[in-house]
């Protein structure tokens, strides 16, 4: 930017941000959100220090007072944990209030709703067993993969807020264990004061990540010298109703009472208006408070509704994640380019100015489609607003036209693939453009790294640049192509040669055989996510079978004149002519009738194996020798279907995965709670309040002898 265009861009940005001040400092209204604001200005400023000689008394900057690593050991939880479903609308929140209400099959119930501080921080649990002396700290776990996590107990111990032995009043009952979840944190001023002491290289971006660094650190001396801290907010089940807790607020004082440190900025709203006024409350006083927040917890107040509406698969159906919105800053649109998916689906992506967002630096942002584009009359040479959808993929959300460049022009949507040059198609019905060219280089492409990504094929040593390098040679053309890759082919790629080589070979040759839903997830079809590829492996009539297959035994033989020694090896699976017939044999009607599968997917999946190419690809992969490997059950007889299990107490001889297993095979579905949709409940020794939410509701009680009848 030469001294004229700066003069042009500092005048520009010196109106826009006495504009926003005004409005929020005198109308008492926010025009854009604060980080808009302060991104606006720190450009100003870097201009004015660029060019010292353009700096006005006017500008705003001159007025002073104006407006797993692996290396931790793994615990299995005894508590499931689950995530919250955010909302980031009150409409969001009317909605979650119908839904609650259809799930109870009552259209006039009220509920009553906690609101808590959404500490930005990490989800911990602590474990207390009860010994002659009261309640000890037993250990402490990350959150994890929600099933198992790592035990940090070392480092929760630094924390002096947290009693490490507590006792109960004598009167009241004294259960076993009690399961404690809530939030480990960093104070602003303690991560303030860590980052100094650290070189600027190994500084933290905000405390969530200084606390999660810090809790893993094998060396408790190191999180005892850091300021972390604990707000607790939930109790296993079986304690709090051991205790008598009907209430979240009754558990949370409960907390309190005992000596665990809990958030007292919490409040019991009686309508969702009451709501709002708390979430608008925190959300302008959000940076006064001494830790990061970055929204409000509402969960249901009645612990019993809160076991009645239950749990989805991933997250309580009783509570919303009411998010602030995203963090915000502005970028100025470089170029708009149009990225091509492994659908053909081309995405228009805004090139932008490099933008700090949300502890990272931003370059590109997603256009979603030409409407996009259309609606927020998007311009290269805008300066745009840009946030985190969901707070992971950039999105401009719009563009301040008060800072246009004169000589803007609207953007018109290419007409021709940019890869390809094939004219591009819209569906009718869809805001998508698409590449209709099935040999499109790019679509290729991510076909390509799609199939060798982490749940498909997940070919260690195949990445992007590699592919790209096998693309360009023509050594590549397909996904199937990478199979018949010889040592000769990668020895003189770029950053090779023999280990490496080696190494990759190795790598294809174990991706050979592949589990079945891994393999249908890889092959790319539209709507056939990770869920639906495994609902189709387990719910179709796959003929598994015993196969015989060659395994290469000695790598260092592929660059031989006579080639790799090989041995055949029997497996239990399935050919890539048992996965076509197989395929081919179902209907619409068949595979929409599946649970979980519907009209959209079931197309998806029969316009993909009727395309001759792709039964081409199918056979190619079979000459390559990769078979899909099959889990004994997955095409078991579907005798639970639209029945829904719930399970408590110790089982004889299965363990509770086992029994799931069993369940999920059969097409039945796994509770964590009773309710009037609960069909049995499997029941073990010491089943706990489960058993008696059962018996008043009717529900059939089964024990595994008659379980195990039923199947």
């Amino acid at each position: 930017m030469n001294k004229s265009q700066a003069a042009e861009r500092i005048t520009q940005l010196k109106a826009k941000i006495w504009e926003l001040n005004q409005a929020y400092f005198i109308e008492d209204r926010e025009a854009v959100s604060e980080d808009v604001r302060d991104s606006l200005k720190q450009e100003l400023i870097a201009l004015e220090a660029e060019f010292p000689e353009l700096i006005t008394p006017d500008s705003p900057t001159q007025r002073v007072g104006a407006p797993l690593d692996g290396r931790l050991p793994k615990i299995e939880h005894l508590t499931p944990k689950e995530s919250l479903t955010d909302a980031f609308a009150f409409t969001e929140l009317e909605d979650w209030l119908d839904q609650m209400r259809r799930a109870l099959g009552k259209d006039d119930q009220q509920f009553d709703v906690l609101c808590e501080l959404k500490i930005d921080g990490l989800n911990v649990t602590l474990v207390y067993h009860k010994s002659d002396d009261g309640y000890h700290l037993q250990y402490a776990l990350t959150r994890g993969n929600g099933i198992e996590g790592e035990d940090i107990t070392h480092t929760i111990k630094t924390i002096a807020s947290l009693p490490l032995h507590f006792s109960l009043p004598a009167t009241s009952a004294q259960p076993d264990v009690l399961e404690i979840s809530g939030e480990v944190y960093m104070p602003k001023a303690a991560l303030d004061a860590l980052n100094t002491h650290l070189p600027e290289a190994s500084r933290f971006a905000n405390p969530r990540n200084a606390a999660a660094g810090t809790v893993r650190q094998l060396d408790p001396s190191v999180a005892a010298e850091r300021d972390l801290r604990m707000f607790c907010y939930s109790l296993n089940r079986e304690a709090a109703d051991a205790l008598k807790l009907p209430t979240q607020a009754d558990m949370m004082d409960f907390l309190q009472q005992i000596g665990l440190p809990t958030n007292t900025e919490r409040q019991l709203c009686t309508t969702l208006d009451a709501v709002e006024t708390v979430y608008e409350k925190f959300q302008k006083t959000r940076d006064n408070l001494p830790y990061d927040i970055d929204g409000l917890v509402v969960k249901v107040n009645d612990r019993r509704l809160q076991y009645d509406l239950g749990s989805t698969a991933k997250a309580p159906r009783w509570a919303r994640a009411y998010k602030f919105p995203a963090e915000q800053k502005t970028a100025q649109i470089l170029d708009i380019q149009l990225q091509v998916g492994r659908t053909g689906a081309i995405t228009p992506v805004a090139i932008l100015s490099p933008t700090q967002l949300a502890g990272t630096t931003v370059t590109r942002a997603t256009l979603h489609n030409e409407d996009e584009i259309l609606r927020l009359d998007i311009r290269i040479g805008d300066t745009a607003v840009v946030q985190k959808a969901g707070d992971i993929i950039p999105e401009v959300v719009e563009v301040l036209p008060d800072l246009r460049p004169a000589d803007s022009k609207p953007f018109h949507f290419p007409k021709h693939c940019p890869s390809c040059v094939e004219e591009l198609v819209r569906p009718e019905g869809e805001a998508v453009h698409r590449c209709p060219n099935p040999k499109c280089a790019a679509v290729s492409r991510e076909r390509i790294e799609h199939m060798q990504s982490r749940y498909a094929f997940n070919i260690d040593g195949l990445g992007q640049e590699t592919v790209e390098e096998l693309i360009n040679r023509g050594l590549v053309t397909d996904m199937a192509d990478v199979f018949f890759l010889k040592y000769e082919d990668l020895y003189d790629l770029p950053l090779f040669k023999e280990k490496k080589t080696e190494k990759l070979l190795q790598a294809i040759e174990a991706a050979k055989k592949i589990p079945l839903e891994r393999f249908l997830f890889a092959l790319g079809m539209r709507h056939i996510g990770r869920e639906t590829a495994e609902i189709l492996a387990r719910r179709l009539p796959w003929p598994l079978q015993e196969l015989t297959v060659e395994e290469t035994t000695d790598i260092h033989q592929q660059a031989s004149l006579f080639g790799p020694q090989k041995t055949e090896v029997q497996i239990r699976g399935l050919s890539m002519k048992d996965i076509t017939r197989t395929l081919l044999q179902q209907s619409a009607e068949d595979l929409a009738s599946i649970d979980g599968i519907g009209t959209v997917a079931a197309d998806s999946v029969l316009q993909w194996i009727q395309d001759e190419d792709h039964q081409v690809l199918l056979e190619k992969f079979g000459h390559a020798g990769v078979v899909a490997l099959q889990e004994e059950g997955t095409n078991t007889e579907q005798i639970f279907t639209g029945q829904t299990f719930v399970l408590t107490g110790t089982l004889p001889t299965l363990s509770r995965e086992d029994a799931k297993k069993m369940i999920k095979e059969r097409g039945g579905k796994v509770s964590s709670s009773v309710s009037k949709k609960t069909d049995y409940i499997l029941l073990g020794e010491n089943p706990g309040s489960k058993y008696e939410e059962g018996k008043q509701l009717d529900v059939q009680m089964l024990s595994e002898e008659d379980f195990i009848k039923l199947m």
